[in-house]
């Protein structure tokens, strides 16, 4: 496992540290002082950088630096953090912004504008994105990262930075496998979870419902396009958790309930009004409330609140 980290001050070694990684041509907005940090992690396998750009420059892969260098066994993931990039294949614009994912190959010619900015970028080996996804030639992915799995793995990204010097080679590249195969995931749209996902996912959606049980929309459709998956890919990824939404929303609606008549702010409220506000039905919640939890919803406020068990 390698650790780096520089600062650099001027524009010519920026530029001769940038080609280190990239062959590019390089023009700055301002020549000589310069502010940029970097750091890489890398292994036989992955490279993870993270850059902070104080300044503006265009960089251009020329059909000479791919001839030269072609890289036709990586792709790169660019994560920005800040700062919108804007890259050119002949003459097709990417506009990549905080909250995007952008992979692609720098074995063909482009261009592109990095502005004042902080950004990841993994590169990865093109045989780990072919052997889950078919694509029909290059692949150019710009994904979703502000929610649902791209929030996953964007925070996944961020703790292996944050951990370097702390995790051994073959967590770095454990770690950046799980990357791989979320980022692909995302791509396939409802391709079924892997294993190892399953509890993290699931409990996304669980702690969805749970913050907005009584408060906003809690239906499938609603919580999925929240989470930046589709319907489909949700239930798929509960029922092979061992649940379904169904259940789970019901859990988490009895769990809010619960709280509720527990609640003395909420004591004035009727019990029929609870169940409404949870999503439960009010004929069978009293019932439904005593198999769960062992004592009526009257009872249960009564010990926990006092007063009259019959004053509602």
């Amino acid at each position: 496992m390698r650790f780096h980290d520089w600062i650099v001050d001027h524009t010519e070694d920026w530029a001769e540290l940038s080609n280190s990684i990239a062959p590019m041509d390089h023009r700055f907005r301002a020549h000589g002082d310069w502010y940029a940090g970097l750091t890489a992690q890398e292994s036989d396998v992955y490279n993870l950088l993270h850059w902070d750009q104080g300044n503006e420059r265009m960089a251009y892969r020329t059909p000479a630096h791919v001839r030269r260098v072609p890289d036709e066994d990586h792709y790169w993931v660019v994560v920005p953090q800040q700062g919108v990039y804007s890259m050119w294949h002949d003459d097709n614009l990417t506009r990549v912004l905080p909250g995007l994912a952008y992979v692609h190959g720098l074995d063909e010619p482009l261009h592109m504008h990095v502005p004042v900015s902080q950004a990841y970028a993994l590169r990865v080996p093109k045989s780990e994105i072919h052997l889950r996804i078919k694509p029909p030639g290059r692949v150019r992915l710009l994904l979703d990262v502000r929610t649902g799995l791209g929030r996953i793995t964007q925070d996944i990204i961020r703790g292996l930075h944050s951990e370097r010097g702390r995790v051994t080679e073959q967590e770095f590249n454990a770690v950046c496998d799980r990357i791989c195969e979320l980022l692909c995931m995302m791509a396939n749209g409802d391709t079924p979870a892997q294993p190892s996902h399953l509890a993290e996912t699931a409990e996304a959606v669980r702690r969805y419902v749970r913050e907005n049980v009584g408060d906003g929309d809690v239906r499938l459709p609603a919580v999925a396009q929240a989470l930046g998956w589709s319907p489909r890919q949700v239930r798929s990824i509960l029922q092979q958790s061992g649940t379904t939404f169904r259940e789970l929303r019901q859990e988490e609606a009895f769990r809010a309930a619960r709280d509720m008549l527990a609640d003395p702010a909420a004591r004035a409220m009727a019990i029929s009004d609870i169940a409404l506000r949870t999503g439960l039905t009010p004929t069978w919640f009293s019932t439904a409330f005593k198999a769960r939890y062992g004592e009526a919803p009257r009872d249960f406020r009564h010990r926990r609140l006092g007063g009259s068990p019959h004053d509602d």
